[in-house]
């Protein structure tokens, strides 16, 4: 498998996984509202090495349990169920509503903020649970070796990507991140989709 293969598919996993509003990319739109972009670009640099150091200890555990005995025989069906969970909590998501606050601080200490605020930010574990598992179950990544750090290069370059959008759309990513339909509900169904595939493909 290539190693440009393995970065896009990362990069562009987690790119769109990085848009559902949360404590990361809207402290990033806080601080682009804010005038304040050199804080927000340390602010995504922070948040990114902490997302390459949380899936790096996400990774290495799919890896283990991929090589046990017992896991292994059925990591097709846990990738599928997995899918299927994430799906079922996207579509179950309520609606989102972003409150922008412009009092937010200084912002001088974006670096700082954004390893407390990535370290304070453990759902990243399970999503790169599951969505590693199907990737890897389905063959379109591959992670011996070297490909392994191309992996966890594309996540986080896919996140920083994300928060260097977010940067520039300022205000415009608080209309996108309300969108319910694009941001939970089209993933939900996107997501149920992958996981059925999956089960009916152990099936027949």
């Amino acid at each position: 498998m290539s190693v440009f293969q393995v970065l896009f598919v990362s990069f562009l996993v987690s790119y769109l996984g990085s848009i559902p509003p949360g404590t990361i990319n809207v402290t990033t739109m806080q601080y682009a509202l804010l005038g304040q972009k050199r804080s927000a670009f340390y602010f995504a640099v922070a948040a990114s090495f902490v997302e390459f150091f949380y899936a790096g200890l996400t990774v290495r555990f799919q890896i283990y349990l991929s090589q046990t005995a017992g896991f292994s025989n059925y990591f097709q069906l846990i990738a599928g169920l997995a899918m299927i969970v994430l799906g079922v909590a996207n579509l179950l998501s309520k609606k989102t509503k972003i409150n922008v606050s412009t009092s937010q601080g200084s912002g001088r200490h974006g670096f700082k903020k954004g390893v407390v605020l990535g370290l304070v930010n453990p759902l990243t574990i399970p999503f790169w649970l599951a969505i590693t598992a199907y990737l890897q179950g389905n063959a379109f990544i591959a992670l011996d070796g070297k490909l392994f750090w191309y992996y966890l290069v594309g996540i986080s370059t896919g996140t920083f990507t994300l928060l260097l959008t977010v940067r520039s759309l300022g205000v415009k990513f608080k209309s996108i991140a309300e969108n319910h339909f694009l941001v939970h509900q089209l993933p939900g169904i996107i997501f149920l989709l992958m996981g059925l595939w999956n089960l009916a493909w152990l099936l027949f």
